[in-house]
């Protein structure tokens, strides 16, 4: 790998960054390799793009606690808190049965870690909840709208939102629920399993780490899903405008699939349809997809 390819690809992963601080981030690498003047030494130092991607990312974490507690410091020495100040709950594993979130417009990153966490910067904490009920479902809750020259780049400072959404490696869970307006989500090396999973996304970008789900529903407006592990029973699909693409483990021949098909397209396992019609399987079996895509791009890849 040449040192163009190594940092371009470092560039890809770290897209759930804000711009500034990405730009930030490549130019302190491209002065390291400048500097050291041994691309080979360099990249066996850093290790791959990937593993230097996480460790940029889960910096964010630490960022967000220190400023939490010099939050803390503040409010004690009785100055005015910031309402965009960072956000910081955690709770135990074991306490954990569900989770659930709703989040509006945001720049969203999973990771795998010890506990459940969630950490914020850029959000007002009066539009913010995170709880956990008594049966155990946590609930991670965004809902400010943001007014669409938020991205502008004439603004002078630009407050990204981001959400931190810690989760133990290998958890189990009973039910995932996502719904996202907007905004990016990416899970770094997230492995969990749950028995039921929704994901209802709008004009958003969702890249799932490895999810192995029960019984599932994707529904997709004009945004893109990217769903990685496996997907057991039954699985409804609904794409509008957007794409949904699933990467899935498993025997195609366990799966079978009724379609019903707009003007997009759909793909399962190499086998393509384009164009108005209606599939029905000629034997349901236990593993069935229900896919309903209007103008959309449908693709499930199962190996």
């Amino acid at each position: 790998m040449t040192r163009d390819e190594y940092l371009s690809q470092l560039k890809y992963l770290l897209g759930s960054l804000s711009e500034e601080e990405r730009m930030e981030a490549l130019q302190y690498y491209v002065d390291y390799f400048e500097e050291a003047g041994d691309d080979a030494k360099v990249m066996a130092e850093l290790g791959s793009p990937e593993e230097l991607a996480r460790s940029i990312n889960e910096k964010f974490a630490t960022a967000v606690m220190h400023s939490k507690t010099q939050h803390r410091t503040k409010s004690e020495s009785g100055e005015n808190e910031s309402a965009f100040d960072a956000l910081y709950f955690n709770f135990h594993s074991d306490a954990v049965t569900s989770l659930e979130c709703n989040l509006c417009a945001a720049e969203i990153v999973f990771i795998s870690g010890s506990e459940y966490s969630v950490e914020t910067r850029g959000i007002d904490k009066k539009d913010f909840d995170c709880s956990l009920s008594e049966d155990g479902t946590l609930s991670v809750k965004n809902m400010k709208k943001i007014n669409l020259d938020f991205f502008m780049h004439e603004r002078r400072r630009r407050i990204v939102p981001r959400i931190l959404v810690t989760v133990p490696k290998n958890a189990s869970l009973e039910c995932f629920k996502l719904k996202l307006g907007a905004g990016k989500l990416s899970m770094e090396n997230v492995l969990f399993s749950c028995n039921s999973s929704e994901l209802e996304i709008g004009a958003g970008s969702v890249e799932c780490g490895k999810i192995h789900s029960g019984k599932t529903k994707v529904r997709c407006g004009m945004g893109n899903v990217e769903f990685s592990g496996s997907i057991k029973g039954t699985a409804c699909i609904d794409c509008g405008m957007g794409n949904v693409k699933l990467n899935l483990e498993g025997y195609p021949s366990d799966y079978s699939y009724d379609l019903k098909l707009g003007l997009g397209e759909f793909s399962f396992n190499g086998e393509k349809k384009s164009g108005v019609c209606k599939v029905l399987a000629d034997e349901k079996k236990a593993n069935h997809f229900n896919v309903s895509c209007g103008m959309g791009n449908v693709s499930i890849s199962i190996k």
